[in-house]
C-alpha cells in the first residue's frame, strides 16, 4: 500500500509517499502564496525519486483545513483530481490533529495562530478523538489548558507523517462525486473514444 500524503493547508508545501506505514520521502518547503507552484512538482518529484509511477499510489491523504484559504482548496482539489484520474480514494485530516499525532498523554491542545489574537484551536483526548476544533482567542486556549491539562502542541511543531498515516486508515474514504463531469473532461473523454 503506497500512500500519497498532501499538506497545502499552512506557508508549507509538505508532500511525503508512505509505503506499508513506512515513509519513503518527503519534500517540505516554505513557500508562502506559491502552494499552486509548487505542489504538483514535488507530486512530480517524489515519485520519480521512488521510481514510481502516478498509477502505483493506492490513497491520497490531504489535509483539509484549516489554514490558508486558498492553500488548502490548491491542496484538495490536486487531491481530488488524482484520485479521480487514478480511481483512488482520498482520507482528508484537520491540520490541527495532524499535530497531536504520535504524542502520548490524556488530552491534545493543537493551537495554529490565525492571527489579530484568534487561533484556531484542536482539542483531543488520548485516543485522538475531537473533543472540539473551532476559531476562538487565547482566553479559550487558556480555558482549555486550565480544564484539561494537555500537551500543548503548535503549528511551528514538526508532525509525523508515518503516525498520519497510520491513523488515516482507520478513516473514511471521501471519493469525489461527479454528477457530470467538468467540460475539459468531457472533451477528453470523446477524443479517447
Amino acid at each position: 500500500m503506497i500512500s500519497l500524503f498532501i499538506d497545502t493547508s499552512l506557508s508549507d508545501v509538505s508532500i511525503a509517499l508512505v509505503k506499508e506505514g513506512k515513509l519513503l520521502s518527503n519534500i517540505k518547503n516554505t513557500s508562502p502564496k506559491e502552494h499552486s507552484i509548487y505542489t504538483t512538482k514535488f507530486i512530480e518529484d517524489i515519485l520519480k525519486e521512488n521510481n514510481l509511477e502516478p498509477s502505483d499510489v493506492n490513497e491520497i491523504v490531504v489535509v483539509n483545513g484549516p489554514g490558508s484559504f486558498t492553500g488548502i482548496r490548491i491542496g484538495v482539489t490536486i487531491a481530488k483530481m488524482y484520485a479521480y484520474l487514478l480511481k483512488i480514494n482520498i482520507k482528508e485530516i484537520t491540520s490541527l490533529k495532524i499535530r497531536v499525532l504520535g504524542f502520548t498523554g490524556d488530552y491534545f491542545l493543537s493551537t495554529i495562530d490565525a492571527k489579530h489574537g484568534n487561533y484556531y484551536i484542536g482539542l483531543y483526548n488520548k485516543e485522538y478523538n475531537t473533543i472540539t476544533e473551532e476559531f476562538n482567542n487565547i482566553d479559550r486556549i487558556d480555558e482549555l489548558k486550565e480544564k484539561y491539562n494537555p500537551v500543548l502542541v503548535t503549528e511551528t511543531d514538526d508532525y509525523d507523517i508515518e503516525e498520519i498515516i497510520k491513523y488515516a486508515k482507520n478513516l473514511p474514504s471521501i471519493n469525489p462525486v461527479y454528477l457530470k463531469l467538468p467540460e475539459a473532461m468531457e472533451k477528453n473523454d470523446k477524443r479517447s473514444s
